[in-house]
């Protein structure tokens, strides 16, 4: 991410509410920005339920570990965000964007990078995963 330019999107009315759009095409493996928000353990991050519930939006993003023992970090976008938090989910392989986590100068991001070609006004979507709907 470092280095890295990400590439610029429009929020508008999408599918599902407010998405984010290509501006220009875009080629498989580009970087589209990464996901911004407030750090939180899991514990702060389900306090804000009640909230997610009343408003009835969720910008939480959870990095998941195959190693159980270790707790990374949730993301939270609500208060704190940019654009990369409108990317909508659409999943059964429709979607064509992927996120990835690195680690930069010590701290763990996500990036979001195209999975295939996109073209210029298309709608980006992000396979949310199976967590996400328990």
């Amino acid at each position: 991410m470092q280095r890295l330019d990400s590439k610029p999107v429009e929020i508008r009315r999408g599918e599902y509410g407010l998405g984010a759009f290509a501006l220009r095409d875009m080629n498989s493996g580009q970087f589209l920005g990464t996901y911004v928000g407030q750090i939180m353990t899991a514990g702060s991050a389900e306090q804000t339920g009640e909230i997610t519930k009343h408003n009835s939006l969720n910008y939480l993003f959870e990095i998941t570990s195959e190693n159980e023992d270790v707790q990374l970090p949730i993301f939270d976008a609500a208060r704190i965000g940019n654009a990369t938090r409108f990317l909508n989910h659409k999943g059964e392989n429709q979607d064509n964007v992927d996120a990835r986590t690195v680690l930069v100068n010590g701290e763990h991001q996500i990036g979001f990078f195209t999975k295939r070609k996109v073209k210029a006004k298309e709608e980006l979507f992000l396979d949310y995963g199976v967590n996400y709907w328990k």
